[in-house]
């Protein structure tokens, strides 16, 4: 396994490459030549390569010895960077970020995101402002939050950035004992007679799914509007229509052939959730780990 180049390493070649002698890297360094050559030479084992020529009174850059130098300077500028980063937000205390997502996102995906980020930053508070995903991107657009965590919409949106974060798919649920599981071929007319369940008919996950319709000449018009999830699984479980929702939240019904899934169109229908924010503006140091949290967890909580 490699371990990490010791920052250390870097810093004492950079300023031995930029003084052009070891005596006077060392003197500067406050280090012996001794301790400067010998760090030298163990970063050109770990590297596998030479990084100076040593012929002549001082020593000089191979070609993979300057490249590595702009790598070098690049490595240490952001150490600096996150080191002045976090010094000022020790000297200003506590900090909160400002943020919109869905209802359905505060109860599967913040309390672990928010878990994961304490560990970081225990002084810094979140407020949420719940909203759907239209709702959600208007306040960013009204910078009324610092941005949004929510599922990208059909329609773009200029001065936004859109950070693609992860996919999902949206399936059509049904109880095990639903009259179209036993139907080897459901009809035009069936499926658009079908009663749908569906959290809410402004939101972006219902214009894709309505949109997924339309392209195979389909036109529902039977959805009933539940504000809860749970609702929806429940009254799905009892047979009273085929819930429109994300397969991993009944991942568990469906692993257990609680619930259904039916193959009413021909392609699946992906939702592609992004974190939004104004386009132009720096991401701070607390944006910046919220949105690398949610690239490394939320990818594995919709698996």
């Amino acid at each position: 396994m490699a371990y990490p180049i010791d920052s250390r390493a870097l810093y004492i070649f950079v300023n031995t490459a930029e003084s052009e002698s070891f005596s006077q890297a060392a003197k500067s360094l406050h280090l012996s030549q001794p301790a400067v050559s010998r760090t030298i030479q163990s970063l050109e084992e770990e590297l596998g390569c030479r990084l100076f020529d040593r012929e002549g009174k001082n020593p000089s850059l191979t070609a993979i010895g300057k490249e590595f130098l702009v790598l070098a300077k690049e490595i240490l500028a952001g150490m600096e960077k996150a080191r002045i980063d976090i010094e000022n937000l020790k000297r200003e205390g506590p900090k909160k970020i400002v943020f919109s997502t869905s209802s359905l996102s505060c109860q599967y995906f913040i309390p672990q995101l928010y878990r994961e980020f304490q560990e970081s930053f225990p002084d810094c508070l979140f407020s949420i402002i719940p909203a759907n995903s239209p709702l959600a991107i208007e306040l960013v657009e009204q910078k009324k939050v610092d941005f949004a965590l929510t599922i990208k919409p059909i329609v773009p949106f200029e001065g936004l950035a859109m950070l693609e974060l992860f996919q999902d798919e949206v399936l059509f649920l049904v109880s095990s004992f639903h009259p179209l599981t036993r139907k080897k071929d459901i009809s035009k007319k069936e499926i658009e007679t079908a009663h749908y369940l569906i959290k809410n008919k402004n939101d972006t996950t219902f214009h894709i799914v309505e949109k997924a319709f339309a392209e195979q000449s389909l036109y529902p018009k039977n959805f009933i509007e539940l504000a809860e999830t749970g609702s929806i699984k429940e009254m799905v479980k009892m047979g009273l229509g085929i819930g429109i929702l994300p397969g991993w939240i009944a991942k568990e019904e469906l692993k257990k052939g609680k619930l259904l899934s039916l193959s009413l169109i021909a392609r699946p229908i992906i939702r592609k959730w992004v974190f939004v924010y104004k386009m132009g503006r720096k991401l701070s140091l607390l944006e910046t780990t919220f949105l690398e949290l949610c690239k490394t967890i939320l990818p594995k909580k919709v698996s």
